[in-house]
């Protein structure tokens, strides 16, 4: 029975946002849950102890007054005192005791609580004992008034906490979804792109758009995804273009060998056979060489390895890479001027920089005329060196200006001219990877000037 693998990710409308703005909005809930009751115990602890302090301040002012009656007036007036105040300690949730010198109870109003020698009872109320005379006054507060106040504030407490707590589940619900918003509209782009109609490459080059601040994380997010997809589609359109460009170059020589090894099989002899055959080498060897430049220019822009660079003097490389175009040069009396400086040192793979500056001289001799002058020069710029390959020659046309340094590129003007449209992209290639930039300058007529920056050691 066929089952789908084990690996396959399916992935349905709305499938991959909504668990998340819930997961994070239930995630927010428990934790301000968790806090919210956190403060609930901490303000109900000290508003306890405020309640317990302020009752013991309480008793204490009462045992100050009382001293203080009995200093002024004696012992007669805090006996009068405690009768007058009577109904209030019978409404207030005090308890006063005065016991004279031989145990009689003198006077007795408020709460009933047991006698304790102890300032606090199990049930939390208050208890203190002053002798003022001959006679002891016992005082004490009961705890039921406090803990009315207490489950007044507990509700009051609970009531809030419970509307903040679902206000703000509802504000981080809302901001949930305006955040994750831009998120949302990644993945179904993304979808989008994954459906049969969205592998077309159209779907690469719309772009997303912004629905937050650029400074901002998501913002961020949104650009390097729309870059990356513009890289994408560069990456897809350079490979279209070099499969059709190196199928179109590979066609001729293929349709060459067929149509010689043809018709040496029809006349039959030997000698035709032979020359078959040496058209077919040929052919092969052509292609043979493209097909390694490409795959030069594809391990360049892979990897170089850093263990090939050393220190170089890259006049000795341009001078050593010039040497093999002098010749060529008096032929076609063309003349080949240097303004280097006597050193120009650089950390580079001296080969790979070879290569460089002998593609750029060999494109300058192919397109400039007899007469013609070729000046390479080199200076300081800042951290790097500028290295110019400037020649007289009949310059590239604006429309090929963009794509000179693309694979298997030729302009028009070059079609006439032997190559595979490989030298300026190996060249490109290897400036990169020695973290250097190549730039063109050209104009029809009035000849072209590459200008490579590569750093000084």
């Amino acid at each position: 029975m066929y089952s789908e693998p084990a690996n396959k990710l399916v992935i349905s409308e709305g499938q991959v946002m909504m668990p998340t703005k819930r997961v994070l909005t239930l995630w927010y809930g428990l934790i301000m849950m968790v806090i919210a009751s956190g403060l609930g115990a901490v303000s109900y602890h000290l508003f306890e102890e405020e309640l317990v302090s302020r009752d013991a301040q309480l008793l204490k002012v009462i045992n100050n007054n009382m001293q203080r009656i009995y200093n002024s007036s004696g012992q007669k007036k805090i006996l009068t005192v405690l009768e007058r105040d009577r109904y209030f300690l019978r409404l207030s949730g005090y308890s006063a005791s005065l016991w004279a010198s031989d145990g009689e109870l003198l006077f007795h109003e408020g709460v009933d609580l047991p006698f304790s020698t102890t300032e606090k009872l199990d049930d939390g109320s208050l208890v203190s004992q002053q002798i003022i005379g001959t006679q002891t006054l016992v005082l004490s507060l009961s705890s039921g008034l406090r803990y009315e106040e207490l489950a007044s504030f507990r509700n009051v407490m609970l009531l809030t906490l419970l509307a903040l707590w679902a206000i703000s589940i509802l504000l981080v619900a809302w901001l949930n979804d305006r955040m994750l918003k831009p998120i949302r509209k990644l993945v179904e782009h993304v979808k989008s792109l994954q459906r049969k109609e969205g592998l077309q490459r159209k779907g690469l080059q719309d772009q997303l758009p912004l629905s937050s601040s650029k400074s901002s994380e998501l913002g961020q997010l949104t650009l390097l995804f729309n870059q990356q997809m513009s890289r994408i589609d560069q990456l897809i359109r350079s490979l279209e273009d070099t499969l059709n460009a190196a199928a179109h170059d590979l066609r001729t020589p293929l349709t060459r060998m067929r149509l010689s090894a043809e018709k040496a099989m029809i006349n039959n002899d030997p000698q035709a056979l032979k020359e078959s055959l040496m058209d077919c080498l040929e052919e092969s060897e052509r292609m043979l060489s493209m097909v390694n430049s490409l795959l030069d220019v594809a391990a360049v822009e892979q990897h170089l390895d850093a263990r090939d660079r050393t220190q170089a003097n890259l006049t000795d490389l341009i001078t050593e890479a010039a040497q093999l175009y002098e010749y060529l040069a008096e032929e076609k009396h063309v003349q080949l001027q240097f303004e280097l400086p006597d050193s120009m040192t650089v950390m580079a793979s001296p080969n790979r920089l070879r290569q460089v500056f002998a593609n750029l001289l060999d494109n300058a001799m192919k397109f400039t005329p007899e007469q013609g002058n070729i000046v390479v020069s080199a200076c300081k710029e800042g951290d790097s060196w500028r290295v110019s390959v400037k020649d007289t020659g009949r310059g590239i046309a604006e429309s090929d200006l963009p794509h000179i340094f693309d694979r298997l590129y030729r302009g028009d003007a070059s079609r006439k001219t032997p190559g595979f449209g490989l030298g300026l992209s190996l060249v490109k290639a290897i400036v990169e990877a020695h973290n250097g930039s190549i730039n063109v300058e050209s104009s029809k007529g009035e000849g072209t000037e590459f200008n490579c920056l590569l750093p000084a050691a």
